[in-house]
């Protein structure tokens, strides 16, 4: 497996992503897999890459799935482009997501499901934040969530407060992709992303992620369409 960047100038990526070879995917059994990649940090002409204000790539292998159940617990390759350095990102406990996002850097129909009973009422009440990763946050309209959809690739964000202030923010891009769906990707699947109207910081965020086949059986996933996005307005 390999992070990459293209650029369609001298330090401007294009897109940033992981190409995984036959090898890996034909190596892939009954175990759990977690595997932090680096992008490359300059061109080969040895120019400085900005990769604008992702960190590091980490990919994840889950055999049996995750939550929820219905929907997401079938084999599939997680794909998370980070916004944290991997210290801060493998610091994160798991604990209730108490912290506010504010509402303008929430993608577009994306929620913020509640799991955690935090008043023991017998109802979730609260988002989680998983360890070493942060909260999901999903759009229930997307078909995997729809009663007669189906799982094949999805794009879902993750969300943390770093700076423990009581505000969090978007820190994760996260593409899925079920391991048959990978098995017969024989042509490129393009998907818009639903973006927030800002971020935490002003800056080139992706507005689309690519799942491409490879020569050699094997596949890409990028991030792709980077646009200009504005910081926090408030």
């Amino acid at each position: 497996m390999t992070a990459y960047a293209t650029t369609m100038s001298a330090d401007s990526v294009f897109s940033l992503g992981v190409y995984f070879d036959s090898a890996a995917i034909d190596a892939l059994g009954d175990e759990e897999v977690a595997i932090p990649l680096t992008f490359p940090s300059e061109t080969t002409g040895g120019d400085a890459l900005n990769l604008h204000q992702f960190t590091f790539l980490r990919f994840n292998y889950l055999p049996e799935g995750h939550w929820p159940e219905g929907v997401y617990d079938v084999p599939h390759l997680d794909t998370q482009f980070f916004m944290l350095d991997q210290s801060t990102v493998e610091g994160i406990e798991e604990r209730p997501a108490t912290y506010s996002i504010p509402e303008a850097q929430m993608p577009e129909d994306h929620i913020r499901p509640p799991v955690v009973d935090t008043n023991d009422d017998g109802e979730p009440d609260t988002p989680i934040v998983e360890a070493g990763r942060g909260e999901p946050i999903a759009d229930p309209s997307s078909s995997e969530h729809q009663e007669d959809g189906e799982f094949t690739h999805t794009c879902i964000y993750g969300a943390s407060d770093p700076d423990s202030d009581g505000r969090g923010q978007i820190s994760l891009i996260e593409p899925m992709i079920t391991v048959d769906f990978a098995d017969q990707l024989d042509t490129v699947v393009d998907t818009e992303l639903k973006t927030p109207e800002e971020y935490f910081a002003a800056g080139e965020y992706p507005t689309s992620y690519l799942l491409q086949p490879g020569e050699d059986g094997g596949f890409f996933v990028s991030l792709t369409d980077f646009e200009s996005f504005p910081g926090p307005s408030m």
